[in-house]
C-alpha cells in the first residue's frame, strides 16, 4: 500500500518536531515540548547549560495565529539572556531526479562569497550557515560544461544589532530557512568540478516579511 501524500502533509509538523527534539537530545540539550512562554506555548525548549534555544515549526501555510506566535515568541527572546529563537520551516522530502556530486559545497561556498542583497538586507549581519534539500531537475552536458537547474533550502543566521550591541545584550539572533532556485554553469577545473557561471540565483524570503 502506497500512503498518500496528503496523510504526511497532515502529520509533517507533528514528525518535523519529534525529529529536531531528538537531534537536540543527541547533541546533549535537555528538550521540552509546547512549553508555555507567556500566554504562548512554543513548540520546542532546548536547554544546554545557560544557553535556551525556542525553536518554532512553520509547515504548510502560516496563518494569522501563527503568525502571532512567532511575532511574540521573538520579541519575548529578544528581552532575554543567552536565548536564541529559531522559526523552522518543514517540507515534506523529494525524490532526487538527478544528482551532481559535490553540488551542495560548490553552492554554499558560491553563495557564502557571493551574498545575494535579498539575504543581506534582512538584518544587521545576515551569515550563511549551511544548504539543504538540494534537488536538480534539470542537466544539460555539453563537450565543455555541464548546465544545472535546481532548488534548495538555504539555512540563514540572522544578527539584529552590531557586535558590541549582542555583548550588551541589545540585539539578538535569529535563524530562518529560505528557499531559493538556481540555474548555473559548470565546468571542470585541474579534475575538479567549480561553478563556471550564474544564470540564476533567486531567493524566497517572502515568509521573513509574512
Amino acid at each position: 500500500m502506497e500512503i498518500k501524500k496528503k496523510y504526511f502533509e497532515k502529520y509533517l509538523h507533528s514528525i518535523a518536531i519529534e525529529q529536531i527534539a531528538e537531534d537536540y537530545l543527541k547533541n546533549g540539550y535537555s528538550v521540552s515540548k509546547e512549553q508555555h512562554i507567556g500566554k504562548y506555548r512554543a513548540d520546542l525548549v532546548a536547554k544546554k547549560g545557560d544557553e535556551t534555544i525556542v525553536i518554532e515549526v512553520k509547515s504548510g501555510k502560516m496563518t494569522p495565529e501563527k503568525k502571532d506566535t512567532i511575532k511574540y515568541l521573538s520579541d519575548y527572546v529578544r528581552e532575554q539572556g543567552n536565548y536564541k529563537f529559531l522559526v523552522v520551516f518543514a517540507a515534506l522530502p523529494e525524490e532526487k531526479k538527478l544528482e551532481i556530486d559535490n553540488i551542495e559545497s560548490l553552492l554554499l561556498n558560491y553563495i557564502i562569497h557571493n551574498l545575494s542583497d535579498e539575504i543581506d538586507e534582512l538584518s544587521t549581519h545576515s551569515t550563511i550557515d549551511e544548504i539543504s534539500e538540494i534537488n536538480i531537475d534539470e542537466i544539460q552536458i555539453s563537450e565543455k560544461s555541464i548546465f544545472a537547474k535546481g532548488t534548495g533550502i538555504v539555512d540563514v543566521e540572522l544578527q539584529f544589532g552590531s557586535d558590541g550591541d549582542q555583548d550588551r545584550d541589545m540585539g539578538f539572533r535569529a535563524n530562518m530557512n529560505f528557499p531559493f532556485e538556481f540555474e548555473i554553469i559548470l565546468k571542470y577545473n585541474n579534475g575538479a568540478l567549480q561553478i563556471d557561471d550564474v544564470k540564476k540565483l533567486e531567493f524566497d524570503t517572502s515568509d521573513y516579511y509574512e
